[in-house]
């Protein structure tokens, strides 16, 4: 029963991961002068990474809804979780950026309440 929500974990938080990825870099080319619309064309490797991690969560939450026992608060919460913790990864290792004081409790409070809700 485990592995099914560690593989369910996975997924959700790689097609996150990527899509997130994506934003990342998107936003730094953005903020070096790129103009928006290039990121629209899909002839940059934005849009297909977004599209694969797009993809990906989709099968994280199919696999997810069967393998919770048709929760999908649990499988969405799983999601929410995956986005936070990649989002401030991301972040610190692309723009060397950590959260304020107040920021990193909210981080916490959110690992806490992701375990809370699998016990």
């Amino acid at each position: 029963m485990i592995w099914r929500h560690l593989i369910t974990l996975g997924c959700i938080a790689l097609g996150e991961s990527l899509m997130i990825l994506a934003q990342v870099y998107g936003a730094k080319a953005s903020s070096l002068g790129q103009p928006l619309v290039n990121f629209f064309k899909l002839n940059n490797w934005y849009g297909w990474v977004t599209i694969l991690g797009a993809l990906i969560v989709l099968l994280g939450y199919l696999y997810g809804i069967k393998s919770a026992g048709q929760n999908i608060w649990l499988v969405t919460l799983t999601s929410w979780t995956a986005i936070i913790i990649v989002e401030v990864s991301l972040n610190w290792f692309v723009f060397g950026n950590l959260p304020q004081s107040n920021v990193r409790l909210g981080f916490i409070l959110v690992l806490i309440g992701f375990i809370l809700a699998n016990i």
